[in-house]
């Protein structure tokens, strides 16, 4: 119901909004409050609201993500994660991370935004028309991003209350709304989304980059029928609550995702970032291009993101080496490395446990998404070092030293795993070097996907969006379909059209070199394993575990780093600055047991995340998900 009385704060540019660059609709300057009477009699103000509402979906480039809640990464300063990867702790009382706004599906952040959608939704009928305003845009708006926020509860909490009322602050009873059940909110979800489409343009502008569009809407169906359908909601044994259980037609609702995907491949306005021509490295720069350009044919909704006004973009400063005065926050581990194949379509075998080593370098000739999203000992970074960084690594870009070195005027003695003391010295980006090594990677590795690397970090900003979707995610949607349908060849086709943007071999090739066959169980291990190496670090892992039901196996994974070590070749001397050379140095490979930073532990109870305690007070028709109370 309408409330008269409610006061709502928007966001306004002076008085009038002008959507005029890539995200200046959700830029944050001086915020002025307003009657809901007021909003809903002028269309400009109208419009404020609604650029405001897609500040209530989760912002997406943040220090710790969900990628440091899988076998995919490790959060170097923990803040509540390594609780949650332990599992045993967590409960209504000890959210952790849970809790924290890093969480894309934190309860009342995104029930907030969902209110403040339901108001536009209900009042935005009787706002009456002005000349420049799109009213039944601002109501495709609306709709998507209530579908959004829903879609971000689900895949966290299961079935959770839909809320379509703009409640009065008298109307306590009211707002004690039970759990929907997962066929429910799938269903409000789509229907949102259908709505959108009905409103929403089929393209943007430059200008008007990082606005939802018909096809964005389509996307998201797509995404959110491929996860409701996946075997999780299926299953009776593990997931024991009824609201959290699907009771639809799976083959039909991944039909339908497929169908929703294929739409966007052949209607919208996306193109597949063409990465051909030139070795595996020169491949993987187009591949990071992106998710770093500013805008590209390939992305489909993103934040923008400014130098110096608005929420930031940091990530450089967060995920980046210590050598560079970053914080190394969220870095790859061992178990990532090891999931990314060969050019030639074989996988990388051993080197997945504590102890494991072999000699020489272990990264060459992987494929273009590995370079693009692991940065290695040895690897160039892209900018040259700080100052006080110059004189220890003087290459013009900088080349990462994550490891320890014999160096012929060495001035700390270390022993290596040979057991052999030698005169060494500590690499720059190490926990043991000369800059901020608390801040250096445990793993020995640095995530580089998300990143500038032009960009000085340590006191800019970097412009890069955060992507949300972009058209890759509809090729692999449609190809998991497909393989769930059993209709090998349609799968094959898709994944086919998106390996080969990249140069890598088709999907029968490859599982033939891989020993495996054509064939639903294979294809769909293949299909995983792409899904992880096509969207490593873009929070696609911590859901795909979970309705895959393979979380078991990768929650229990030890945590695992790499120790690199640079022996002097016999007759060969080096002095400092240390510069990486294979034909002076034999490198030695070692995979490190980092049990002691994070006990990794799968309980089953983490299928689903924890209602907090104040919400069950608040709502004592809310049923608290199963081991979480």
């Amino acid at each position: 119901m309408r409330n008269i009385k409610q006061i709502i704060t928007i966001i306004v540019l002076g008085f009038a909004i002008v959507l005029n660059s890539c995200s200046d609709f959700m830029d944050i300057v001086p915020s002025t409050s307003y009657t809901e009477q007021m909003v809903f009699t002028d269309a400009a103000l109208t419009q404020a609201f609604v650029n405001d509402l897609y500040n209530n979906i989760h912002p997406g480039a943040q220090e710790h993500s969900l990628d440091g809640l899988t076998d995919d990464a490790y959060f170097t300063h923990n803040y509540g994660q390594k609780d949650v990867v332990e599992a045993a702790s967590i409960s209504q009382t000890n959210l952790q991370w849970y809790d924290n706004n890093n969480n894309p599906f934190r309860w009342v952040n995104r029930y907030r935004g969902i209110r403040y959608a339901n108001i536009i939704i209900n009042n935005i009928d009787n706002v009456p028309e002005k000349v420049g305003f799109n009213l039944e845009r601002m109501k495709g708006e609306a709709y998507y991003m209530r579908a959004h926020m829903y879609h971000e509860l689900v895949r966290g909490f299961g079935g959770v209350p839909i809320v379509t009322e703009d409640f009065s602050l008298d109307q306590v009873e009211e707002m004690k709304k039970p759990r929907n059940t997962m066929r429910e909110c799938l269903e409000f979800i789509v229907s949102d989304l259908e709505k959108a489409e009905e409103y929403l343009p089929e393209t943007v502008g430059s200008g008007e980059w990082g606005r939802v569009t018909k096809f964005v809407a389509t996307g998201l169906k797509a995404r959110i029928l491929l996860h409701v359908a996946s075997p999780l909601y299926a299953d009776r044994t593990v997931n024991t609550l009824a609201v959290n259980q699907f009771d639809g037609d799976r083959m039909a609702t991944y039909r339908a995702a497929r169908d929703a995907a294929i739409k966007v491949i052949e209607d919208g306005p996306f193109e597949l970032i063409d990465c051909r021509g030139g070795i595996n490295t020169e491949r993987a720069e187009k591949f990071k291009a992106i998710m770093t350009d500013i805008q590209n044919s390939e992305q489909m909704f993103v934040r923008n993101y400014h130098t110096s006004i608005g929420a930031a973009n940091n990530m450089g400063l967060w995920h980046g080496p210590n050598g560079y005065h970053n914080w190394a926050g969220t870095t790859p581990t061992q178990d990532l490395v090891m999931a990314f194949e060969f050019e030639d379509g074989t996988m990388p075998e051993g080197m997945t446990k504590p102890g494991e080593f072999q000699k020489g370098n272990p990264y060459n000739g992987r494929e273009p998404r590995f370079y693009a999203t692991v940065a290695t000992d040895g690897n160039t970074w892209g900018r040259p070092r700080p100052a006080d960084a110059a004189t220890l690594d003087p290459t013009p870009l900088g080349t990462l030293q994550a490891g320890k070195y014999e160096v012929t005027d060495g001035d700390v003695q270390i022993e290596y795993r040979d057991g052999v003391v030698r005169r060494s010295m500590w690499g720059v980006d190490t926990r043991q070097g000369p800059i901020e090594d608390w801040n250096g990677s445990w793993t020995g590795y640095y995530e580089k996907k998300l990143i500038d690397t032009s960009v000085d970090a340590q006191y800019f900003r970097q412009t890069v969006p955060h992507v949300y979707m972009r058209l890759a995610e509809m090729y692999l949607i449609a190809a998991e379909a497909s393989i769930e349908l059993n209709e090998l060849e349609e799968a094959a086709k898709w994944l086919d059209i998106l390996r080969g943007r990249i140069e890598l071999k088709d999907t029968r090739s490859t599982l033939a070199a891989r020993g495996k066959q054509f064939s639903q169980a294979d294809m769909r291990d293949f299909l995983r394993q792409q899904r992880r190496a096509e969207f490593a670090y873009e929070q696609h892992r911590y859901f795909d575990v979970r309705r895959w039901m393979i979380a078991p196996e990768a929650g229990n994974k030890p945590l695992t780093g790499i120790i690199v070590e640079g022996i002097l070749k016999p007759g060969q001397t080096s002095y400092k600055p240390y510069i990486h050379n294979e034909e002076k140095y034999d490198y030695y490979y070692y995979v490190n047991d980092l049990s002691s930073r994070e006990n990794r532990k799968w309980l089953d109870k983490m299928y689903f995340a924890p209602i907090h305690q104040d919400e069950i007070r608040r709502n004592p028709n809310l049923v608290q998900n199963p081991g979480m109370e």
